[in-house]
């Protein structure tokens, strides 16, 4: 019981941790920086109208699809964004389907929607390098950990579905075209658990 405790108590405060140093950060920290010591003169919506409101809808957009993707997590991944949980299971159904990282695209979404909000340039920069960031995050450091968890499962997965740009095909959703779901091994790091659907 104290062991089971210790472990619930070492996961909230990893993932706050975590939501402190990753979301929290990228997504009003880090803006908020950039904003205040920035001499830039900005205007809401760089004083076009409806722009503005065009930012806050984008940002609820990602918002939603960050939240989308972490219910698909639980539900079906068996895991949530955080570290400490990742899913267990190979996500290739839904949005999963189409494009590999969809969480990643909801903080660009985000980002994009505040510059638009705020009308700042300064964001734009950001954006930028936001996006090469997660690219180097992913490249270098995400897909080769599930590659290792989930060896030729994970890349049949990676040659149906696109990392960045989603791949919409008609009459037919990609998941559709990987039958098993591949499940992580706590046992047997290196072996890959077959499911059918």
């Amino acid at each position: 019981m104290h062991k089971y405790v210790h472990t619930i108590i070492l996961r909230i405060v990893d993932g706050a941790l975590y939501g402190f140093i990753g979301p929290f950060s990228v997504l009003y920290i880090i803006p908020q920086f950039l904003m205040n010591i920035s001499h830039i003169k900005a205007r809401a919506g760089f004083g076009i109208p409806g722009i503005k409101t065009a930012g806050l809808m984008i940002i609820w957009f990602g918002a939603a699809l960050a939240v989308w993707c972490t219910i698909l997590m639980f539900l079906f991944g068996k895991g949530t964004p955080l570290v400490t949980s990742a899913p267990q299971k190979i996500l290739n159904r839904n949005i999963y389907s189409y494009v590999r990282h969809p969480m990643m695209w909801s903080l660009i979404f985000v980002i994009l929607g505040q510059a638009l909000m705020y009308g700042h340039i300064i964001l734009f920069v950001w954006l930028i390098a936001l996006s090469r960031i997660l690219h180097l995050v992913v490249v270098n450091y995400e897909e080769p950990q599930l590659e290792r968890r989930f060896g030729e499962s994970w890349k049949k997965y990676c040659q149906e579905v696109p990392r960045w740009i989603p791949r919409f095909r008609k009459g037919k959703a990609t998941a559709a075209m990987i039958r098993p779901h591949a499940e992580f091994d706590h046992d047997q790091p290196t072996s890959i658990r077959k499911e059918s659907t």
